[in-house]
């Protein structure tokens, strides 16, 4: 249990502050401070490190329920895999195979591995997250009835909540700037869970 406490608290961590090392370069970006495609650099790297961390915090809080609500948890924690792996996938490619060459002039606007609107690794990207916003849905029932993390709930609840939007925001440009509520919520459900874990009794 003590693993538990000490890997889940700090996968915790890291992952609020990945999602916060996405988050402000995300908005420098869409206010046009930093350059496409140099702006990817900064989006991907930080997205790339949250997967395993979300992955690792998800399966602690696994361990951590009783056994009548550990299938809520273990699903949740089975989708952060789906997520954690469609994710890695695209941003490895991104960083190591496309953004080389796009900075270099030699990738075209109908080269498919090219991430922007509508292209394949932005449709599995918008899935992965899908799945991660799915994980935390399913996750937030293992603590519904839970009063003293009634926060961690909400934020895993709010969290999971988001999925219409991140599939819509893929067709519908408009979505996209209500998919950033994940900017608050995200890091919402991860402080919260290093909170939760970081008080677990041995």
């Amino acid at each position: 249990m003590n693993s538990v406490r000490s890997i889940g608290r700090w996968s915790a961590v890291v992952a609020t502050i990945f999602a916060i090392g996405y988050s402000v370069p995300q908005l420098f970006s869409a206010a046009e401070l930093i350059p496409h495609p140099q702006d990817l650099y900064w989006l991907f790297l930080p997205s790339l490190f949250l997967a395993p961390a979300f992955l690792l915090t998800m399966i602690c809080l696994d361990f951590s329920v009783g056994r009548n609500l550990k299938i809520w948890a273990t699903i949740g924690w089975a989708f952060a895999a789906i997520y954690c792996t469609m994710i890695t996938i695209v941003y490895f490619t991104q960083l190591t195979v496309v953004l080389p060459a796009q900075m270099k002039g030699e990738v075209d606007n109908k080269q498919v591995l090219l991430f922007d609107r509508r292209t394949f690794l932005m449709a599995v990207d918008c899935m992965g997250y899908f799945f991660m916003s799915l994980s935390t849905l399913f996750a937030a029932f293992a603590f519904r009835n839970d009063e003293k993390n009634k926060w961690l709930y909400r934020g895993l609840l709010w969290n999971g909540l988001l999925l219409p939007v991140l599939i819509l925001a893929f067709f519908y440009p408009s979505f996209y700037y209500a998919g950033a509520i994940w900017m608050i919520t995200f890091p919402l459900a991860m402080i919260n869970a290093s909170k939760f874990l970081g008080k677990l009794q041995l």
